[in-house]
């Protein structure tokens, strides 16, 4: 009987440092990178003078945070994509002075703009 009290305690053990993989990604994880920008570039709705500026994301939220100088300036509508592989560096895609994507460095997903 005390041996399978013993057995019981254990796997409760294993089980309980094993949570934390079940639990899975944080959804609270925070992506940032810094953007400079030369001209006057459009992201959302927000039109961005020449500048540095930094983004920011965070999982599982449909919002992009445009700060400058620690001051929000714009929350702008996204969503995650899945990406064919973890981006290499932090890119910011634009197309025509319109941000279209975020990409953030060693993450498959990025952020889609609009």
């Amino acid at each position: 009987m005390r041996v399978h009290l013993k057995q019981y305690l254990g796997v409760l053990a294993v089980l309980a440092m094993a949570m934390p993989v079940w639990a899975g990604r944080s959804s609270s994880r925070t992506d940032s990178t810094p953007y400079d920008t030369m001209q006057t570039v459009t992201i959302g709705k927000t039109q961005l003078k020449a500048g540095h500026y930094t983004l920011k994301a965070k999982e599982a939220q449909h919002q992009l945070r445009v700060l400058q100088d620690g001051k929000l300036l714009a929350t702008v509508p996204c969503h995650w994509v899945k990406l064919a592989k973890k981006a290499d560096n932090s890119e910011i895609i634009s197309n025509k002075n319109k941000v279209t994507r975020v990409e953030f460095e060693g993450r498959p997903e990025a952020v889609k703009v609009g």
